[in-house]
């Protein structure tokens, strides 16, 4: 390199260290900007340690959530799995009875139509006449094609089922949420996750 470039590097090197030093000054630290209550709307202890009692009932209600709610991807998975499954697990047993009634109607005259459409392409095979060869091809077409129909149509009932777990866990999970704080509000006993509590 020459000594131009080298000079020229170094200056610049010494302007972003001098530039990124700059801002690092102490600064003070202001005890009274920090300690002042009347930012949060605390006026007095009182009101401090309401906020810390409200505070602490909403953790102990969340804990409660965590441990009743529906973990949204378990809910997708199981559905994925078997239709209808995550909308009985989200307490929506009567859309998870109609989707799975529907994909099983669907996927297994699917299957026996497929059946059949098999076993008249193995007479189609087996043919030797030029009208039976054409006469089992076409029976064999029909119902070859209404079993992909029907495959189709399990599959979009499976998609839509796919998508309606996901607005069901929801749901549900939003439900549970304003039973766990209406039961907090209810009764003079309650069950944290760190025990009985009574009021009185």
């Amino acid at each position: 390199m020459k000594a131009r470039t080298k000079i020229f590097l170094f200056l610049l090197l010494c302007i972003i260290c001098g530039t990124t030093a700059l801002p690092l000054k102490a600064q003070s630290f202001d005890i009274k900007a920090f300690s002042d209550t009347t930012k949060y709307g605390w006026k007095n202890y009182l009101d401090r340690n309401a906020y810390r009692q409200d505070l602490k009932q909403r953790q102990d209600l969340l804990q409660i959530y965590e441990l009743e709610a529906q973990p949204l991807n378990t809910n997708i998975l199981k559905s994925a799995i078997i239709p209808g499954w995550g909308q009985f697990s989200a307490k929506e047993s009567t859309k998870g009875t109609v989707i799975l009634g529907t994909e099983i109607v669907l996927a297994g005259t699917s299957f026996y139509f497929l059946d059949r459409a098999l076993s008249k392409y193995k007479l189609y095979k087996q043919a030797t006449q030029v009208d039976e060869i054409e006469r089992y091809y076409k029976d064999a077409q029909v119902p070859y094609q209404y079993s992909f129909i029907l495959m189709g149509a399990a599959g979009i009932i499976w998609a839509y089922n796919i998508f309606d777990v996901i607005q069901s866990t929801q749901d549900y999970n939003v439900r549970l949420w304003e039973e766990i704080m209406e039961r907090s509000k209810s009764g003079p006993v309650n069950i944290t996750p760190t025990g009985i509590e009574v009021r009185f």
